[in-house]
């Protein structure tokens, strides 16, 4: 059995980081903004701002789950070797969905002045999805060497 076929575990844990950040603070309360408040990923999608922006931690934590089960499937399904591809679309789309939320625009402030830990873990979630599924490209290239004996 070959040890490449676990690198996919590197998208597994970008993914579990990706459901992780909607549990910590997507914006963070600064004194002379009022409608700044500790919000996570959850509470954000009942505040009261307006905006699609809102609900972007939630489709970071979707596309987490599908990023996961794709991850786990290209580990465990002979003959899945496209899943990797998929990977490294979701975890695009997390870095894309991430920078749409840092561009909303609530009461002419750019909300990335507010942004917290959980946005920072999001973008994490997508570089690690990103880099476990180059790495897993990579390596689809490399020829075991044969001794010359």
């Amino acid at each position: 059995m070959s040890y490449l076929r676990y690198v996919p575990i590197v998208c597994v844990i970008g993914s579990i980081v990706g459901i992780i950040s909607v549990t910590q603070l997507w914006i963070h309360s600064t004194p002379g903004f009022d409608w700044t408040q500790n919000l996570s990923g959850f509470d954000l999608m009942n505040s009261t701002l307006d905006g699609f922006q809102k609900y972007m931690p939630i489709v970071v934590c979707v596309l987490s789950v599908i990023a996961a089960v794709i991850a786990v499937a290209t580990m465990t399904i002979r003959g899945f070797w496209y899943g990797i591809f998929v990977c490294l679309i979701f975890g695009i789309a997390i870095m894309v969905t991430t920078t749409m939320f840092s561009m909303w625009d609530v009461d002419g402030e750019r909300i990335v002045h507010f942004v917290d830990t959980g946005f920072w873990l999001s973008y994490a979630a997508g570089g690690l999805i990103l880099v476990g599924a180059a790495v897993q490209y990579s390596m689809m290239f490399i020829k075991p060497v044969k001794s010359s004996k």
